[in-house]
This record gives C-alpha cells, sequence and structure tokens, in this order.
C-alpha cells in the first residue's frame, strides 16, 4: 500500500519535463488507390488522395506536385516508391502513413460531347445564318459520333471556309473547344430543308422576254438548288435570259435586269473634248447597263467606237 502511494505522490512532485513521453506516430494517412482520373495539365497530390491530417498538413501534402499528367487518351503509371521519395524530400518523412499499390493506373479526366450536342452547334449557326426569305428550314443529321474530349467548359465554333448553307447535303468542319482552346476538329454532315417563296413561270417565256405580273406566280417551296430567285421581282424590271418552259421555279441566271440600251437601237452619241461636246446619233451593237462599255456605230461616219453608257439610249465617248 506504502509502495502505491509512493508512485502517485512521485508522479506529482517530478517535473513534467522528466515524465516518460509515448513516440509520436503518423499524423497523416495518405490513401491513393489503385488508378485515378486527374485533371488538369499537373499531378497534384490531392486531386489524386484522399489525406487524413489535421488542417495545415493537409494543405501542405495536397499541394504537392507529383509531374505532369498524361495527355488525353494516354495512360501513365505513378510508383509508390516516387510518392514516397517527393514526400520525403517535402520534409515529411516519418509523418504520414502511404498506403497505395505498388503502381498506380493514372488516366486524364474527360467529358462526352454527344451527337446531339454537335447537331445543336450546327443548328445554331444555320439560324444565324438563315436568309429572310426563308419561311422555314430543318436538319436531318447524317451519321454523327460522340467525341470523348478532357473535362473542361465546353465550347463550338465552325473552322474552315464558312459558305452559306444550302439546301441539300453540307458538310461543316465543328471545332471542339475546351476551356477556350480548339481540341478537336471533326465533320458533321447533315441535309438542309428549306422552304422559301419561289417564282414559277405560268407560261412558256421566250428569251429577253420582258417579265410582267401575269408571267409568273408566287409559291412556297422545297429550295433544291439555293440558286432560286427570291427577292422581289418588279414587273417590267426584268428580262428572260433563255427560252424557258411554264412551271419552272425560276433561278438567277434565268433573269436580268433589262438593259438601258438594247442591241440594234438607235442611242445618243455624246462626243467630248474637253469643253467642246457633240451630239451624234448611233447604233447600238450590243445590249448595255449603266456604266459599261459598248460598241457602238456613228452613223455619220460608219466608224464603230467604244463607247459608255451613262443612262437610257444614251452613251459618251470621251476624246483625249
Amino acid at each position: 500500500m506504502r509502495k502505491a502511494w509512493f508512485l502517485v505522490l512521485l508522479s506529482i512532485l517530478l517535473p513534467a519535463g522528466m515524465r516518460p513521453v509515448a513516440a509520436a506516430g503518423p499524423q497523416a494517412v495518405i490513401t491513393i488507390p489503385p488508378a485515378v482520373e486527374v485533371e488538369g495539365e499537373e499531378l497534384e497530390l490531392g486531386k489524386l488522395a484522399t489525406i487524413e491530417a489535421e488542417p495545415v498538413l493537409r494543405e501542405k501534402i495536397s499541394r504537392i506536385k507529383l509531374g505532369r499528367a498524361p495527355r488525353f487518351g494516354e495512360t501513365a503509371s505513378l510508383y509508390r516508391t516516387n510518392v514516397v521519395y517527393i514526400l520525403d524530400r517535402s520534409g515529411l518523412a516519418g509523418t504520414y502513413t502511404l498506403e497505395m499499390p505498388a503502381k498506380v493506373t493514372v488516366t486524364r479526366a474527360g467529358q462526352l460531347v454527344t451527337a446531339e450536342q454537335m447537331l445543336a452547334a450546327i443548328e445554331a449557326y444555320i439560324g444565324a445564318q438563315a436568309a429572310p426569305e426563308w419561311t422555314g428550314w430543318r436538319l436531318e443529321p447524317g451519321r454523327l459520333q460522340e467525341r470523348r474530349v478532357p473535362r473542361g467548359e465546353l465550347a463550338y465554333r465552325l473552322e474552315g471556309d464558312r459558305t452559306p448553307p444550302k439546301p441539300g447535303v453540307n458538310t461543316f468542319r465543328l471545332g471542339i473547344l475546351v476551356d477556350g482552346a480548339v481540341f478537336i476538329t471533326v465533320p458533321v454532315t447533315v441535309r438542309l430543308a428549306i422552304e422559301a417563296p419561289v417564282y414559277v413561270s405560268t407560261q412558256p417565256l421566250n428569251r429577253h422576254a420582258e417579265i410582267t405580273d401575269e408571267m409568273v406566280r408566287r409559291e412556297v417551296r422545297e429550295l433544291a438548288t439555293g440558286h432560286e430567285w427570291l427577292g422581289e421581282l418588279a414587273a417590267g424590271r426584268y428580262r428572260v435570259t433563255r427560252d424557258l418552259p411554264a412551271g419552272r421555279v425560276l433561278l438567277l441566271g434565268d433573269l436580268e435586269e433589262k438593259p438601258l440600251i438594247t442591241k440594234g437601237s438607235k442611242v445618243r452619241l455624246i462626243l467630248e473634248s474637253g469643253p467642246i461636246q457633240v451630239e451624234l446619233t448611233a447604233q447600238a451593237e450590243e445590249d448595255g447597263w449603266l456604266n459599261q462599255e459598248i460598241i457602238v456605230t456613228n452613223l455619220s461616219s460608219n466608224r464603230r467606237l467604244t463607247a459608255t453608257v451613262v443612262g437610257p439610249g444614251l452613251v459618251e465617248v470621251k476624246l483625249k
């Protein structure tokens, strides 16, 4: 009994620094699974391990760099011996327990870009390019394959030659951007159906016939070529460039503005030399539009001249 009381008294009287202290154990437990997916260009311990430690130490361990991350689509190996070496070099020797296999497989984390997402990007582009004359349009997608890309903010943009969309089959080069940089460019093929009001001939039309309201009617149809005449067709302003059958949808190449001067017509010819002007009568040898140069024949001298069309039935030659 006296011995027990002596030990209690001794523990009270001994200075604190003289008491025996238990050996300090690991202060952190770091767990890395056999396979991990990572984001970003560098391997940070905090992004691929579970760390149990007090906050300050956990933050320090989390920031430790283990090297470069593999490129997307590639696989890298992380070895336990390397991790131990880096931890010890960071001044953590003896303060942690590392739970990981001898080798860990590291891949780059990714996300899926679906066919629907790519089609939506093409639809947005066509919607912005749609002509005001279109009354409706729709897309029929071709074979679209989903794509796996790195994680990050997704965006899309059209690459290459941005020709206006046309009815029928269109192939677009769609750039898929991750965090603002193009990761991959993929071809996207779609069929575009467009409806718009067109002009249809109501009767056979002869070449150079002047268009009147009775010669055409307006109908909403699905466009076949993209070269259909969709603009306003003012009567008396245009003429036919070739013989056309009844029921034909008029194309851009079927019509032209009426010339100010027609071949074989008599025209007023102004000869100008400095302040002197002389007006003569000539014959046009070809059709002519404003500011265009045409060949005319001076009926007084039967001489051919190159003259500029300056108005209806009026041409001009400036002599030097």
